[in-house]
């Protein structure tokens, strides 16, 4: 299985990431190729220097008596001029190669990647890495890196062999001078040799690093228990979440106004306050079960229940607990409120007659599917 997001994060926390030294290597070396052409006119010059320097110094001390202490300070002296004078041609490979590095992997600062892993000093694990897949599969890539910059190079010196055996007719400062230029370019071209085995290297690379972090479907079903939580106990959490819910409303119906039902299969409470509401609002509703339980508050607590199905219906599937009733429903619920209204103010004589409540055609669910569809009335 393909590793999570969070797997591969944790890698890189650890310092585990996809990396190439084909392709820090190929960076680095036409870098300080690079280097060296552009600053070789100056290094040479100094060269020239040193060797001068180097040859008087030997001259004066051998015409008189031997000093160490010259010896070695002009040795010193030497080798200062020498790193200054090739500095510029290592700070390009050491930039080049860090800027390789972090070319496939990105830049990872993790500690835990600077701590002590004291189980790379077993002998037995060692060898485990040496024999295994992983590492013939190195040794292979490094026989075929020999080959093909040998190859590489093998055809440059045979095509330019007519170069190499003009450089013996010249000057000394001439011939050198036609050397440098011709091993610049064939450090130019095996460079570009190394840049294609790093074009090969890098998906291998970034292969075979998610192929070490695949998860078992143990390890993910574990991830995403850790992640998401234990499905088991998320659906516990979701049965108290509704259960609470269902009692906060259960608590609602005795305040309602009316309680409109289908008669039987849905039950939906109705509450209008004309001083904190700009419409009414449905305070609980439900099927069946819970349908049944809203009449029964509502009977124990003197709220008038009022049979109109389509109402029920409409209310049911497009109005929500805790929210105003939709616009469309405004004048059948205002209908059904007056008439409520109407029983309560009632002292003598017969009861009010409840006209027809209308509701808007597409309203009622049976409109969508009607009894011979699977609807219920």
């Amino acid at each position: 299985m393909a590793p999570s997001q969070r797997r591969l994060e944790q890698a890189r926390e650890e310092g585990r990431v996809a990396r190439s030294r084909d392709l820090s290597g190929a960076v680095a070396t036409f870098a300080c190729v690079a280097a060296l052409i552009v600053a070789g006119a100056g290094i040479s010059e100094r060269a020239m220097g040193w060797m001068a320097t180097a040859f008087a110094s030997a001259a004066g001390t051998a015409a008189t008596t031997r000093d160490d202490a010259m010896l070695l300070k002009s040795l010193n002296e030497a080798l200062g001029d020498a790193l200054l004078a090739v500095s510029p041609v290592l700070a390009a490979g050491m930039v080049a190669g860090i800027l390789g590095s972090v070319g496939l992997g990105g830049l990872v600062l993790s500690g835990k990647a600077l701590g002590p892993d004291f189980t790379r000093l077993s002998p037995l694990k060692g060898f485990g890495r040496m024999f295994s897949l992983a590492g013939l599969a190195e040794l292979g890539k490094a026989l075929l890196k020999v080959l093909v910059l040998g190859g590489v190079a093998g055809l440059l010196v045979w095509h330019g062999i007519e170069g190499w055996l003009s450089l013996v007719l010249p000057a000394p400062s001439q011939a050198l001078a036609a050397l440098g230029g011709i091993l610049s370019d064939y450090a130019l071209v095996l460079a570009g040799a190394l840049f294609v085995i790093a074009a090969a290297d890098v998906p291998l690379q970034w292969w075979n690093h998610h192929k070490n972090l695949r998860m078992t479907f143990e390890e993910a079903k574990q991830e995403n228990k850790e992640t998401e939580g234990d499905p088991h106990v998320k659906g516990r959490i979701r049965q108290l979440q509704r259960d609470r819910a269902r009692s906060r409303m259960m608590q609602a119906v005795p305040t309602a106004d009316v309680v409109v039902t289908n008669p039987s299969h849905y039950a939906v409470a109705l509450k209008y306050d004309d001083a904190r509401m700009s419409a009414p609002r449905v305070v609980a509703k439900g099927a069946d079960m819970v349908a049944a339980r809203i009449r029964e508050l509502a009977g124990q607590h003197g709220v008038t229940v009022l049979e109109s199905p389509k109402l029920a219906r409409a209310l049911y599937r497009h109005a929500e607990v805790d929210q105003e009733v939709p616009v469309a429903l405004y004048r059948a619920v205002a209908q059904v409120l007056a008439y409520v209204y109407q029983v309560r103010d009632h002292v003598a004589g017969p009861p009010p007659e409840l006209k027809p409540i209308e509701v808007p055609a597409g309203w009622d669910p049976l409109d969508e599917a009607p009894l011979g569809r699977g609807g219920r009335a």
